[in-house]
């Protein structure tokens, strides 16, 4: 199983003037497993948050209340569920 990151695309035009960090996704082919997104509205993010589930068979959970400090840390956690749930 070939489980790849695919960057959000950013806004265009005027909404691109108070986004913040866009996030990714977990794909494998056109299948989206989990999600990574930034908490807080413009500018800086006050942290990172994952969901998982989808259109996959992975069980769904969002862990926006209990947020991380960097998207590597939601991306490596979002994996590593997304891994677990699926030799289940």
């Amino acid at each position: 199983m070939a489980l790849r990151w695919r960057n959000n695309p950013k806004p265009q035009g005027l909404a691109r003037v108070a986004a913040g960090p866009q996030g990714s996704g977990l794909y494998e082919g056109d299948i989206k497993f989990a999600t990574v997104s930034a908490l807080g509205g413009r500018g800086e993010a006050r942290g990172w948050y994952w969901v998982a589930g989808w259109d996959s068979d992975v069980p769904h959970k969002n862990t926006c209340d209990d947020p991380v400090a960097t998207e590597p840390e939601a991306k490596e956690q979002a994996k590593a569920y997304v891994k677990a749930n699926l030799t289940k």
